[in-house]
C-alpha cells in the first residue's frame, strides 16, 4: 500500500486539474479489441471547469497604453519613467504568457493520458507475471493464479478487488496495489470481483471478463459483480479488465453470462426494493455483501435492518438495508468518543460508547494522511489550536495535539496563510495518498468536526492493519481545480462561497 502511494503520487498530482472537470468516455464502440478505456483522446483545449485555457491573462500590462501606466501606489508616473515602466510591464506580461503557455502544455499532456490499471497475478510457482497495462489480456498459460495485484493510475480514487476459491470462499478486499490473500489450502482463483470508490468510480465503470481453464470465455461483469466460476470444477486461466467512461455513450459489452455457477452470485434487489443475497454455490448465505459501493449484511440471504451486533461492533442499517457510516443524524453528537487511526490504510474511525459494552459503535469514518513518523500507540489529546503555523512555514486549521509533549497534530489540509481562501488545492485532491511529515491530516470539515466534538483528553489509538476498519476506506468523491483555494468540506468556507 505505501509503496503504491509513494510511486503514484507524482502521477496523479498532475492529473487533478484534468479530472476536476467532466470526463467523457474514453472508449470505442468495439470491445473485441484492446480499445475500450485506453485509446488516447485528442488533448482538450479546456481548463478546469470547462473554461477555455488562454495563453495569458485576460488583461495584461502589455495591453495598456503608456499613458495609463501607474505606480503600484496608484500615483501617476512621469513621462521620463513611462518608457522604462512600459518595458517592465511588457516583460512581465511576456513572462506571464510564457508561464500560461507552459501550464497549458502540461494540461494537454495530462489530458492525453487516460486513467489506466496495471495488473499482475501470482502464478502457482509463486512468481508474479509481468505487469499488464491497460486492458491487455492477463494470461497464466492455463496454470491459473493464486493472488491479484492492481494499481490505479492517472486519477484520484481507489480500486478494490478480491478473489474466490470454491474451497475457501472470498478473500478480504485488497486495494491500490496490495495483493489479495492466499487461500489456506493453496487453491488457485476461481472468480474475481473488482470495483471503484471515490472520484474514479464517479467517472468510470470497471468491466472485466474471465477465461476458464477449459477455454470458455465468459461475458463481461462490472463494478463489483462476480466473474469466473463457482462450484463448476473450473478455475480462471486469465481475464481482461477495461474502463468505460460514464459520461459518454453506452457501452457495448455482452453481459449475459459473466459467471459459470449453479446460481447467481451477489446482492439481488427486486422491483419492490427487497434486498437478498444469492450465493453462487446455491447455499444460504450469512455475511457481508457489496453491490458496487453499497454494503449490506445478510442472515440466511436476507438483508438486516436497524441496530445489529456484528463482528464485535454495533452497526446501524437503514430501511434500504445499507449500512450507515455517519451516525450523527441517528444518534446526535453526544460524546465522549474514541478516535482510532489506521496508519497503514490512512483511515480514521470515530467510535461512540455503547453503555457497558464500551466504544464499539463506529460513529463516523474519515479519510486521513499519515506519515512515516506518525507514532503508533495510545494517546490523550492535550491542546487545540484554531490556526497553527507549521515548521515548513505553511498553516493548518482546526488542530488538535496528539499527546503531551508530541509535535504531532491532528489537523486540516494545508493553507498558505491563516485564511480559509489560501488552501493548497493539491492537498485536498490527494488526501489519503500523499505522505505527511508525521501529523495526521484531514479534510478541513473533518478536522473541524474533531476540533468541535472531541474534548481534550480524548483517547486516540494509532495502529496498523490491512483492514481499514469497520467501514470501507473513504475516498475523495470530487476533485477541485488548481485555482480553487477553499475547501468544499469546510462549512465556514462553503457559507462564504455560496
Amino acid at each position: 500500500m505505501r509503496k503504491f502511494f509513494r510511486r503514484s503520487c507524482a502521477v496523479i498530482l498532475a492529473a487533478s486539474m484534468v479530472f476536476a472537470q467532466s470526463v467523457t468516455a474514453f472508449a470505442g464502440t468495439d470491445d473485441s479489441n484492446y480499445g475500450p478505456g485506453f485509446t488516447n483522446p485528442k488533448a482538450s483545449q479546456e481548463g478546469p471547469g470547462g473554461q477555455t485555457t488562454s495563453t495569458g491573462p485576460a488583461t495584461s500590462a502589455s495591453s495598456q497604453n503608456a499613458g495609463d501606466v501607474q505606480a503600484a501606489d496608484g500615483s501617476a508616473i512621469s513621462s521620463g519613467d513611462a518608457n522604462q515602466t512600459s518595458e517592465q510591464a511588457a516583460a512581465q506580461a511576456a513572462a506571464e504568457q510564457a508561464a500560461a503557455a507552459e501550464e497549458a502544455a502540461k494540461q494537454a499532456a495530462v489530458t492525453a493520458n487516460t486513467p489506466y490499471l496495471q495488473i499482475q497475478v501470482l502464478r502457482p510457482d509463486m512468481t508474479w507475471t509481468d505487469p499488464v497495462v491497460g486492458d491487455g489480456y492477463v494470461d497464466t498459460q492455463n496454470n491459473g493464479f493464486k493472488s491479484i495485484c492492481i494499481y490505479l493510475n492517472n486519477i484520484v480514487g481507489n480500486v478494490l478487488y478480491r478473489a474466490y476459491s470454491s474451497n475457501s470462499g472470498w478473500t478480504n478486499w485488497a486495494m491500490n496495489g496490495d495483493h489479495t490473500d492466499l487461500f489456506a489450502d493453496g487453491s488457485v482463483v476461481d472468480a474475481i470481483q473488482i470495483r471503484f470508490t471515490g472520484f474514479v468510480g464517479n467517472k468510470f465503470d470497471v468491466n472485466y471478463c474471465a477465461t476458464l481453464n477449459d477455454g470458455t470465455t465468459l461475458d463481461w461483469a462490472k463494478n463489483g459483480e462476480t466473474a469466473g466460476a463457482i462450484y463448476s470444477g473450473k478455475y480462471m486461466a486469465g481475464f481482461r479488465v477495461s474502463l468505460w467512461g460514464k459520461d459518454g455513450a453506452a457501452d457495448s459489452y455482452t453481459r449475459t453470462k459473466p459467471l459459470e455457477a449453479p446460481a447467481a452470485d451477489g446482492v439481488q434487489i427486486d422491483s419492490a426494493g427487497n434486498v437478498t443475497y444469492s450465493q453462487g454455490s446455491g447455499a444460504p448465505y450469512t455475511g457481508w455483501g457489496w453491490k458496487n459501493r453499497d454494503r449490506y449484511y445478510f442472515v440466511e440471504g436476507q438483508a438486516v435492518k436497524g441496530w445489529q451486533y456484528i463482528d464485535g461492533y454495533k452497526y446501524y442499517f437503514g430501511e434500504d438495508g445499507k449500512v450507515v457510516t455517519d451516525l450523527e443524524p441517528v444518534l446526535g453528537a453526544k460524546g465522549p468518543y474514541l478516535i482510532r487511526i489506521n496508519k497503514q490504510m490512512n483511515t480514521t474511525t470515530i467510535y461512540a460508547k455503547d453503555g457497558a459494552n464500551g466504544y464499539i459503535i463506529p460513529y463516523k469514518v474519515f479519510l486521513c494522511s499519515t506519515g512515516d513518523d506518525t507514532p503508533l500507540g495510545t494517546f490523550k489529546t492535550p491542546e487545540k489550536y484554531r490556526w497553527r503555523l507549521m515548521n515548513s512555514g505553511v498553516y493548518c486549521q482546526y488542530a488538535t495535539r496528539l499527546g503531551p509533549g508530541l509535535s504531532i497534530l491532528l489537523h486540516s489540509i494545508i493553507y498558505e496563510r491563516p485564511d480559509i481562501n489560501t488552501l493548497k488545492p493539491e492537498t485536498y485532491n490527494f488526501q489519503g495518498v500523499v505522505r505527511s511529515a508525521g501529523c495526521i491530516r484531514f479534510l478541513s470539515g473533518d478536522a473541524k468536526w474533531i476540533y468541535d466534538n472531541c474534548a481534550l483528553g480524548t483517547t486516540v489509538e494509532v495502529y496498523n492493519s490491512s483492514v481499514p476498519g469497520p467501514y470501507d476506506r473513504p475516498a475523495i468523491e470530487q476533485t477541485i481545480s488548481m485555482d480553487q483555494h477553499w475547501d468544499p468540506t469546510d462549512p465556514v468556507a462553503v457559507a462564504q462561497h455560496q
